[in-house]
C-alpha cells in the first residue's frame, strides 16, 4: 500500500515538474524575436540616456543628505553582489511573458519610470556620496565605481526598476497555483536589492524610498489598472 503511495506521489511530482517545465518553455518561445529586440533597444537606450545626464549635468548639482537610519547603515562593498543581482531579475518577467499587449503593457511602464526618472535628474541632478577611501576593496565593487559616478541619485531608478519588475513577476506567477510561492522569493529578492543600496552607499533612504514609489506608481499605470480591465 505505501509502495502504491510512493508511486503515486512520484507520478503527481513527475507531473507537475513537467507541467512547470512546459509552461516556462512555452511562455519564453512565445514572441522570442519581439523580445530580444526589445531587450536590445531598452537596455542600450535607457542605459545610454542614463550615462549622459549623469556625465554632463546642467543645472546645480543638490548633494543628497544622510538621515539618521543612512548613518546606522554600514557600508558593506561585498552587497555589490545582491545590487547587480538585479540584472538577473529584470529579463525574468519579460521573458515569460505570452502575448504582445503584456509586452506592450511591460514597455511602457519601464519607458514611463525611466523618462520620470531621467526627467528628475536633469533638472534636479543630485548625488550621493560615497565613502572615500572603501575598505575590504572587491572586483565587483571597483567596476561599479567607475561605471556609475555619484550622480543621478534621486530617485533611485535601481529601486525603481527593482520594484517595477518585482510586481511584473508577482503578476507573471499568480497565474498558475504551482508558481504562486516564487512571488513572494522575488519580493524578499526585491528586498534584497533595495537595502543593498544602502549598503554599498549607492543610494540613501530617499532615494530607495522614492526610486520604489516611482516603479510601484509605473506598474500601476501601465500594467495593473489595464489588467483589471482584461
Amino acid at each position: 500500500m505505501r509502495n502504491e503511495q510512493r508511486c503515486i506521489r512520484g507520478t503527481e511530482y513527475g507531473t507537475l515538474r513537467s507541467m512547470k517545465t512546459d509552461w516556462a518553455i512555452l511562455r519564453i518561445r512565445s514572441n522570442w524575436r519581439r523580445k530580444i529586440v526589445l531587450s536590445f533597444v531598452l537596455s542600450v537606450g535607457i542605459w545610454t540616456a542614463y550615462l549622459v545626464l549623469q556625465r554632463h549635468p546642467v543645472f546645480h548639482v543638490t548633494v543628497m543628505k544622510a538621515a539618521r537610519l543612512d548613518q546606522l547603515v554600514p557600508f558593506v562593498p561585498n552587497a555589490v553582489y545582491l545590487y547587480e543581482s538585479i540584472w538577473l531579475l529584470m529579463p525574468v518577467a519579460p521573458w515569460l511573458m505570452k502575448s504582445r499587449e503584456e509586452l506592450n503593457r511591460y514597455t511602457k511602464g519601464l519607458v514611463l519610470v525611466a523618462l520620470v526618472g531621467f526627467s528628475i535628474f536633469f533638472f534636479h541632478p543630485s548625488l550621493a556620496p560615497r565613502p572615500k577611501e572603501p575598505p575590504d576593496l572587491n572586483a565587483l565593487y571597483g567596476l561599479l565605481i567607475r561605471l556609475d559616478s555619484e550622480l543621478n541619485a534621486f530617485p533611485s531608478l535601481h529601486c525603481a526598476f527593482a520594484v517595477f519588475h518585482g510586481a511584473c513577476c508577482y503578476a507573471v506567477f499568480s497565474e498558475v497555483p504551482w508558481h504562486r510561492g516564487i512571488r513572494w522569493i522575488v519580493w524578499v529578492w526585491v528586498a534584497g536589492i533595495l537595502l543593498s543600496t544602502l549598503l554599498t552607499k549607492q543610494h540613501v533612504l530617499a532615494d530607495a524610498a522614492a526610486g520604489s514609489v516611482l516603479g510601484i506608481a509605473g506598474y500601476a499605470l501601465c500594467c495593473r489598472a489595464k489588467e483589471r480591465q482584461i
